[in-house]
């Protein structure tokens, strides 16, 4: 028997500028979400971008375009409008009854990518604990998403009590999920917490970047390891860490993480807590970029903001321009001196041709050198545990016992944050002998 082909979704995008962009820049935009509406196996049929001092408080777009679309949509045989930003619900309300079509606005769209993507038991988690918290401040389209996620959420409501309407029995049922959710995940992080704990003793690097600029490719590369990687956003949705030993025999742990995007919904960097805590956690951050891109700075700038957000952006940073290939005409050439002008630590590869990459091994091993320092801990005899600590989470590289304080002097070479660490609990046993005295 023929199997049958699933029909795919055909899509008009719409956008409004409202002046703060200039138009070239939101064609740009609008240009990302058809990317992501192709990530999302949708057809993309046509696009309306109109100029509006601020939306439309009923429809978002005017009258005017509202019927331009409702024109079309037969003729076209389109079934989905997908908006270039957030909607309102009354908004999706008026627009879905007046055009016939389903309605998607951004957030909706990276959330639905992000679901069929889910891969990993803790993936789909986060995605469903995300679609959740998004659908309890919107309540509408509920339960529309969660059926892209194997294994999702049951939606058989609860006994209605007296005088509840549906929308309070729907928001009463998705804030059970959510804790049950969050408790789940809460375990899940314990346990990423004693994996990261075991790798205390060595440096950690973390790649991070806007979506599909090249991370898994450059992970790919230090690590000699096999992530997928594709030309569509949001291939990578979980953090893979790996050993890496440097030609100093050293070895440091380098992880992949998800990649960025701008208007990053903040439901998703709620949910992937734990997924990022690899890069708050990091010594040394990778922030690959495609410098083929118009709005490479932009996608910077977005990369950064979201950093900011989860109290990343005091780590030390190398850009690492990708596909430095396409842009080895004049222009190229000009927008390659800005850039090292405008990010002096950074450096350009090309994961094409393969070039570039050994600057970037010799820079990380020169930064690893730089903050591994050494430092002389003077550890009390009756401190036995903390001394086996220090020989199992740092290098030590001399030591002697002074017999008069009854002191470990140990010479140790190490990171700031283990540094930090060791000093706390010396201070912490005298400050402790003093009261006890």
């Amino acid at each position: 028997m023929e199997q049958t082909k699933k029909v795919r979704q055909r899509a008009f995008l719409v956008g409004l500028n409202t002046g703060k962009e200039k138009k070239e820049e939101y064609e740009r935009t609008v240009d990302e979400l058809e990317h992501l509406t192709k990530t999302a196996n949708a057809k993309v049929v046509g696009r309306y971008i109109q100029t509006l001092k601020k939306p439309n408080p009923k429809t978002y777009i005017g009258k005017g375009k509202i019927t331009e679309i409702i024109e079309d949509v037969d003729e076209y045989q389109v079934d989905t409008l997908i908006f270039n930003d957030d909607l309102t619900p009354a908004q999706a309300k008026n627009i879905a009854e007046l055009t016939k079509c389903s309605i998607v606005d951004r957030t909706e769209l990276i959330l639905d990518i992000f679901a069929m993507h889910a891969k990993t038991k803790a993936a789909k988690m986060q995605i469903e604990l995300a679609l959740l918290e998004y659908n309890y401040s919107k309540l509408r389209n509920l339960w529309q998403h969660f059926s892209r996620i194997e294994g999702g959420i049951g939606t058989r409501g609860p006994v209605r009590g007296p005088g509840e309407t549906q929308i309070e029995l729907d928001r009463r049922e998705i804030q059970k999920k959510i804790s049950v959710l969050k408790k789940r995940i809460t375990d899940l992080e314990k346990v990423s917490e004693v994996k990261r704990k075991k790798r205390t003793k060595f440096q950690n690097v973390a790649i991070v970047g806007y979506t599909n600029a090249g991370k898994s490719t450059l992970f790919n590369r230090i690590t000699k390891e096999k992530l997928y990687v594709a030309d569509q956003l949001f291939a990578t949705l979980d953090s893979t860490s790996r050993a890496v030993q440097l030609n100093t025999r050293e070895k440091v742990i380098i992880t992949d993480t998800i990649g960025f995007i701008r208007k990053l919904p903040h439901t998703l960097v709620t949910s992937f807590h734990s997924t990022l805590l690899e890069v708050t956690e990091a010594d040394l951050l990778l922030h690959v970029v495609d410098a083929s891109d118009p709005d490479c700075e932009a996608y910077i700038e977005s990369v950064n903001e979201v950093l900011k957000e989860i109290e990343a952006d005091d780590k030390d940073v190398l850009y690492i321009f990708n596909k430095s290939d396409l842009i080895e005409d004049l222009s190229g050439k000009f927008l390659k001196k800005k850039l090292q002008m405008s990010y002096p630590n950074s450096v350009f590869i090309s994961a094409k041709y393969d070039t570039g990459f050994q600057k970037v091994f010799d820079l990380v091993i020169d930064y690893l050198n730089q903050v591994k320092y050494q430092e002389v801990f003077r550890v009390p005899d009756d401190m036995k545990r903390l001394v086996s600590f220090i020989e199992k989470e740092a290098d030590i590289v001399e030591r002697e016992f002074d017999n008069q304080k009854q002191e470990h002097v140990l010479k140790v070479k190490t990171n700031r944050d283990l540094a930090a660490n060791i000093r706390k609990q010396i201070a912490d046993n005298k400050q402790m002998k003093y009261i006890n005295e």
